[in-house]
């Protein structure tokens, strides 16, 4: 396995990716897909020296993703995805220890994420790395289903 810069090639899986996995597994309409397209355009417009986005791969192939920046001084999270292939190998430990790392030599003390209160093997892993639910949104209605959405937090 091999983490690797994010480039242009990479735009259209990394939408493509989350809107198939997560309409698969936790039965989000495609409308998720354009959330993602919109985040990403969003993230890779904004200026910010201290951002980094990794891609993962496995014998040439992608198999995961995060992202990090600054969002008003906090190392923000974003863009977490791993292949079900890839899932129960640490691969998910390892992408977020490079974020937190990173954010660390960029002189973050505090990191923070968005997720879904129905992403339990996500909430499990941010949870293993020290994150706690510091605010949750309850009831939300979006891409064809209902959860609270969550923000997480971590002292760096």
């Amino acid at each position: 396995m091999i983490l690797r810069s994010f480039t242009a090639r990479d735009h259209a899986w990394l939408i493509e990716r989350h809107r198939v996995l997560y309409g698969a597994e936790f039965g989000f309409t495609p409308d998720f897909g354009i959330s993602i397209a919109d985040k990403l355009d969003a993230f890779l417009a904004r200026p910010d020296p201290s951002k980094r986005f990794w891609i993962a791969e496995a014998d040439g192939q992608r198999i995961g993703s995060i992202a990090i920046s600054d969002r008003n001084g906090t190392a923000f999270l974003n863009f977490v995805l791993l292949e079900p292939s890839a899932r129960g190998q640490g691969l998910g430990h390892h992408l977020l220890q490079t974020a937190l790392d990173h954010a660390r030599t960029k002189g973050f003390t505090r990191a923070t994420l968005e997720t879904y209160s129905c992403l339990t093997a996500a909430r499990a892993l941010y949870r293993a790395h020290g994150f706690t639910i510091s605010e949750t949104d309850p009831g939300w209605h979006r891409f064809g289903q209902s959860f609270d959405r969550e923000f997480w937090q971590a002292d760096l």
